[in-house]
């Protein structure tokens, strides 16, 4: 039987992100901006237990760039706790196999990042279909941290790959005062395998917790998606200064801005999505 908490099967956090504290063994990239903070797993695990959260997926942080290794350390060593999502050069040729060669040492998925400006477009570019083309043979699901303006970019790719699962994290940073883009993100439902993670609330908000402003965007969502394709998240460490890690899972987990969830929609958003995406 599942372990249950407040009711509910224990919450699967969907999207967070770790670093060591031993630059030795892990060096953080050349020029990167770390925060002073504890972010190690075993803080994480710490925080996990507190807040009754069974499992994670571990989104690879940017401070260590394209070096998967302290990631892949963490999962080795905590096995059953996390699943991992790796990133890769996507301006390297090599992309294909160094996806391969990370999915061998156990991550799940890939996450790409294009940025909004000309520094992104590579996301339409020719090493993209080979990217895809792995990602898909390999079945596991390609994560996408991109803006709203950046999907029509991803949806030929979305075509020519029907049977790849893609996930769109953080509601594609849809501003809540803007229908258009809101229609944009909704749009991407006619894909069967796309899948949404209403996360970054706290950020996209222009009111206090419990940002009943985005609650309205997340009711909109998951009209258009169902909540079987919609998965929480807690994005932790980012931005620590805007609202707590408790406070993030109580905002999903404790109905304070999302009442138009029943019992079922509930637990699809908390757990059965993610368990979807990534089972292992």
């Amino acid at each position: 039987m599942a372990l249950r908490f407040d009711g509910v099967q224990v919450p699967i956090d969907s999207h967070v992100h770790v670093w060591g504290n031993d630059s030795r063994s892990f060096p953080f990239a050349p020029g990167a901006s770390v925060p002073e903070i504890d972010a190690s797993a075993e803080a994480l695990l710490s925080k996990m237990s507190d807040n009754g959260i069974q499992r994670t997926v571990l989104i690879q942080v940017i401070h260590y760039k394209w070096d998967n290794r302290y990631l892949v350390d963490v999962l080795r060593r905590y096995p059953g706790r996390f699943a991992g999502v790796c990133r890769v050069d996507p301006e390297a040729p090599s992309a294909p196999d160094d996806l391969s060669r990370w999915t061998e040492a156990g991550c799940h998925g890939v996450r790409l990042s294009p940025a909004e400006d000309a520094r992104g477009d590579w996301i339409g570019g020719p090493l993209m279909e080979p990217l895809w083309r792995r990602c898909a043979s390999l079945k596991v699901p390609m994560t996408l941290l991109l803006p709203v303006s950046r999907l029509g970019s991803v949806v030929p790719l979305i075509d020519r790959h029907p049977e790849l699962t893609v996930v769109i994290d953080h509601m594609a940073d849809c501003p809540v005062d803007d229908p258009g883009s809101l229609a944009a993100l909704m749009a991407m439902a006619r894909y069967p395998r796309v899948f949404v993670k209403i996360s970054h609330m706290w950020s996209l908000s222009h009111r206090p917790y419990p940002y009943p402003d985005a609650g309205a965007m997340v009711a909109k969502i998951r009209d258009a998606f169902g909540a079987d394709r919609l998965m929480w998240g807690t994005d932790w460490p980012i931005k620590p200064e805007l609202v707590s890690y408790a406070d993030r899972v109580r905002l999903y987990r404790d109905s304070v801005n999302t009442p138009f969830l029943n019992a079922d929609e509930r637990q699809w958003i908390l757990s059965g999505t993610v368990k979807r995406v990534w089972p292992v």
